[in-house]
């Protein structure tokens, strides 16, 4: 399934629009979401990683987005709006649990990052109610593209911010 969202995600990144827009509209840089960070469990700080101590348990669901041509053709803005999936844990004390994210364009070749910015957004839980989906409203970045360089030559990336045990976690279930 996640393999679907990513190719749905990157068809989305890449299409043109309509209209008089139609000008500015152009490709997107290709899209990544690492396995690595494409999901978020959290538990009870000090507690041992059972199910009692869950506070959340966060996903990637999708990403849409587009790009437009920036200052001068030198530059890409890119509008991203990701979709959330969360669910609520029996250790979580509050109705409300913040997810963290970021979003990062990286040179291919060197891996230099051209651009990088993180967000925050927060999953409400109704009562009596414990998975919502949600999506960010959406998020605009700009890149500069260096001179003989194209935007094909630069990769997005998106994914949660994670502290060292999540991210061990990740490596050590695999993508879901």
């Amino acid at each position: 399934m996640r393999l679907g969202v990513i190719l749905a995600a990157g068809l989305a990144l890449a299409g043109c629009g309509s209209g008089r827009i139609e000008d500015l509209l152009i490709a997107c840089p290709e899209l990544s979401l690492p396995a690595d960070t494409a999901d978020l469990t959290r538990y009870r700080p000090g507690a041992p990683p059972d199910l009692s101590a869950l506070v959340m348990d966060a996903r990637i669901t999708a990403i849409e987005g587009s790009c437009l041509r920036g200052r001068r053709d030198r530059s890409v803005v890119a509008r991203i709006a990701p979709r959330f999936q969360v669910e609520r844990g029996p250790a979580a004390q509050a109705a409300v649990v913040e997810l963290p994210w970021y979003l990062a364009v990286v040179e291919e070749g060197t891996e230099r990052i051209a651009s990088r910015a993180t967000f925050r957004i927060p999953a409400a839980f109704p009562a009596n109610t414990a998975r919502v989906s949600l999506s960010s409203t959406p998020i605009e970045i700009e890149f500069p593209v260096a001179e003989g360089r194209r935007v094909q030559d630069y990769r997005m990336m998106v994914g949660f911010l994670l502290n060292e045990e999540e991210l061990a976690l990740n490596r050590r279930r695999g993508p879901r």
